[in-house]
């Protein structure tokens, strides 16, 4: 379920920052804590169209950043460092995860294009998934309002999937750049291991 997810999200994040010497600092603590108490929160769209908006981008935005700013900061990486420390990508990766999740989860996002009022209710048969049932007659039929709802939950988990491709090619090019990379290094060290050996060789017949 969305709520089981986004408390693997937050124990694998904690696990992550369970390693650092931060976690024992008390303002560490409380933006931790704060997470939790967000991801722990039963989703409850306004059904407003003036808070949908603001209310769903809030669960989007704070525990992203907070994801994000815990772990620049487990990583030391400072404001007067800035330009010369590049931010880690692995810095980015929980904070994507985060939205990975609420896009798939595909309520937040539909509660956010909601532009009709009503209440937050179990779709017939659809359990668990929830809809702005209209409390006042509009000019379109509740069913098409729920048609409408229903689209926008899979285009959700369309941004979703595509957003997770996006991570998983990274990682593949991440992978695979690292590896080249180690291998480059190992070739050029016995180059210059070779090129040592030899040197010394050569002096070893002149002297």
């Amino acid at each position: 379920s969305s709520m089981e997810s986004r408390q693997q999200w937050l124990t694998r994040l904690k696990n992550e920052l369970s390693n650092s010497p931060l976690v024992s600092n008390v303002a560490f603590g409380f933006i931790l804590m704060g997470l939790e108490k967000l991801v722990e929160l039963e989703f409850e769209c306004p059904c407003s169209p003036t808070w949908n908006g603001v209310f769903s981008s809030a669960f989007f935005i704070i525990p992203a950043v907070m994801a994000f700013t815990l772990m620049l900061i487990i990583q030391g990486c400072r404001c007067n460092t800035w330009s010369r420390k590049s931010v880690s990508l692995s810095s980015f990766v929980p904070a994507v995860v985060w939205l990975i999740l609420l896009f798939l989860d595909g309520q937040y996002f539909a509660c956010a294009m909601t532009d009709w009022e009503g209440r937050f209710v179990l779709v017939d048969k659809a359990a668990p998934q929830k809809w702005c049932e209209p409390i006042r007659e509009e000019d379109v039929t509740p069913q098409e309002l729920m048609l409408r709802s229903q689209q926008l939950f899979v285009f959700s988990q369309v941004i979703g999937i595509i957003l997770l491709i996006f991570i998983c090619v990274g990682l593949v090019i991440y992978v695979i750049r690292e590896s080249c990379q180690r291998e480059m290094e190992m070739q050029d060290a016995d180059v210059a291991e070779l090129t040592v050996l030899r040197m010394s060789s050569l002096r070893t017949r002149t002297s």
